[in-house]
């Protein structure tokens, strides 16, 4: 496992209130995630995005987003486990629409703990790679290095440096709308278009500060990331139930 020291911010429980919330079959409490955010061609994604769905646009441009944290998780019918619940996981998403509802598609999903991966293979139709990761903490500063174990040229290396307060993305904002998605897309392995939804308190966020080392984890998908992104966010983390996947 990484060696990465994490401050964890005061956690509110997720509300109850929606039916997702009230079903929920995994808990995950995300520690110290930073977003990174590209604008990108929707020609060059469609691909990528299972049919059914529509790819979201935001001021004129189709996004990605690399985000990567720390997290622990458990089924709901399981206490934290030692060994299995913790991991470090970077995932690579972006924004679509089905039928008028916004939600995230994930495009990969990285992470450094094969026990739990292979729980989440049987268990969901989330597209997970094997991978080593270092998430490192300085008192000022983080670092972060993830590489596929099946194909070491996909990597990820990055330092970077939260600033400013936190806060909370403004109502209609651009940070509201690729940060605020409580729906997960996704094609299972007979293409059947499923749904899963997460509930969670909204985001607290502060800017941060980046230097891109190395960046080809969206090669696959002929996206060049390689270049500052466009927006970052990072946030000490939060607590999130999920429901199960269910189809469409």
């Amino acid at each position: 496992m990484s060696d990465a020291v994490c401050s964890i911010a005061p956690q509110t429980e997720p509300t109850a209130s929606t039916g997702a919330a009230k079903r929920w079959s995994w808990s995950q409490h995300w520690i110290n995630l930073l977003f990174l955010h590209w604008r990108v061609s929707a020609d060059a994604l469609r691909p990528h995005v299972p049919d059914g769905l529509e790819i979201d646009e935001h001021d004129g441009s189709a996004w990605v987003s690399l985000v990567l944290f720390r997290l622990k998780v458990r089924p709901r019918w399981l206490p934290f486990v030692p060994g299995f619940s913790t991991l470090n996981e970077l995932n690579l998403r972006t924004y679509v629409r089905y039928r008028e509802q916004p939600g995230i598609c994930f495009l990969s999903i990285h992470a450094d703990n094969r026990w739990a991966i292979r729980i989440a293979r049987r268990l969901t139709p989330l597209p997970y790679h094997d991978a080593r990761i270092r998430y490192r903490q300085s008192p000022d500063d983080f670092s972060f290095e993830c590489q596929n174990l099946a194909v070491p040229e996909r990597r990820l290396a990055l330092d970077f440096r939260p600033n400013n307060e936190l806060r909370p993305a403004p109502e209609s904002s651009r940070d509201e709308w690729l940060l605020e998605r409580y729906r997960l897309f996704i094609a299972g392995a007979r293409q059947e278009l499923q749904v899963a939804e997460v509930v969670h308190p909204r985001w607290l966020f502060q800017d941060a500060e980046n230097t891109i080392l190395a960046n080809t984890i969206a090669s696959p998908f002929g996206l060049d990331l390689s270049r500052p992104p466009d927006a970052a966010h990072f946030s000490p983390g939060l607590m999130t139930r999920f429901g199960a996947f269910r189809l469409l």
